[in-house]
């Protein structure tokens, strides 16, 4: 493991050498920091944040096990891990301490070089374990939004068909209506009894399960936008609801005449009663409200 960033905290200079030396001769690209207090060790295992650190005991103004708990006290520097090097802390009582307060291991002086590089090691392992682990979460997770981002995309899509598949119906119904009305001057009375009765069902239901379609897909692309919108306004109807639904989709005043067989008057109208429901004063405080659900 090559870019790797090991802190080395010790306040005699023959120590760090032979630290040093040995880090250096195992693997050259290894890039050392050095402290030679605990203070200055605390400050830049916070600062820089280094994958492994190696902590002598007895320093001055910190020692190691008063840097290691401030260490460990900070939210981004906590999970680094620490080796404790004890010269003349050998009771276990106070080896037990040091390990509470942080240290994942301890080495003693004179520490052997074979002993000193196998327990640095197994801590670039587990490292580098670890590195693997947040690749791949990483990399689950980017695939998690893409997929997410995919199925929203999708339902984006089904959400503009089925909104444009209602306005033609509309339009095409619309058509339908104004024909009969054309011969409705020519027909007997029954026949225009016959007539109205067909303008009053294709009123009634077209785009009915348009408008189902319609209704389940805008709930996926804008989730719980109804729910938020009913506890603004308890006594709004469905109608007005629907209306809400077109206008957060950006929808135009002649789409959703279509759409509704209303005149854009009325919808105009309709729009000024929601405004005066929530007490916004003109159209674009309105689209705020929507916008913000």
């Amino acid at each position: 493991m090559d870019n790797l960033t090991i802190l080395i905290v010790d306040d005699d200079p023959e120590h760090l050498k032979l630290l040093t030396g040995h880090l250096i001769s195992h693997n050259p690209v290894y890039q050392l920091l050095i402290a030679t207090n605990g203070k200055t060790g605390y400050e830049i295992a916070i600062k820089k944040h280094p994958d492994l650190i190696l902590m002598d005991w007895e320093m001055p103004q910190l020692n190691g096990v008063e840097a290691i708990r401030m260490i460990k006290a900070d939210e981004k520097a906590r999970a680094i891990p620490v080796i404790m090097i004890t010269g003349t802390e050998y009771d276990t009582d106070k080896l037990k301490g040091a390990m509470e307060a942080g240290a994942i291991d301890f080495i003693r002086k004179p520490f052997n070089p074979v002993e000193l590089m196998a327990r640095v090691m197994t801590q670039i392992s587990h490292i580098e374990i670890n590195r693997k682990l947040m690749t791949q979460q990483e990399l689950i997770k980017k695939q998690e939004i893409e997929l997410l981002e995919n199925e929203i995309a999708g339902q984006t899509k089904q959400l503009a068909l089925n909104a444009v598949n209602m306005i033609k119906q509309g339009e095409m119904t619309q058509a339908a209506i104004n024909e009969i009305n054309r011969v409705f001057p020519f027909t007997s009375p029954d026949g225009r009894v016959i007539l109205n009765s067909v303008v009053s069902m294709l009123n009634d239901r077209t785009n009915a399960h348009l408008q189902d379609e319609f209704e389940i897909s805008f709930e996926k692309v804008y989730p719980g936008f109804y729910e938020s919108l009913t506890l603004s306004i308890p006594d709004i109807s469905v109608r007005e609801k629907r209306l809400c639904a077109f206008l957060r989709m950006n929808m135009t005043k002649k789409e959703i005449a279509a759409i509704t067989f209303q005149t854009p008057n009325a919808i105009d109208v309709a729009r000024f009663r929601l405004r005066k429901k929530i007490n916004v004063e003109n159209e674009e405080g309105f689209m705020r409200f929507l916008m913000s659900l």
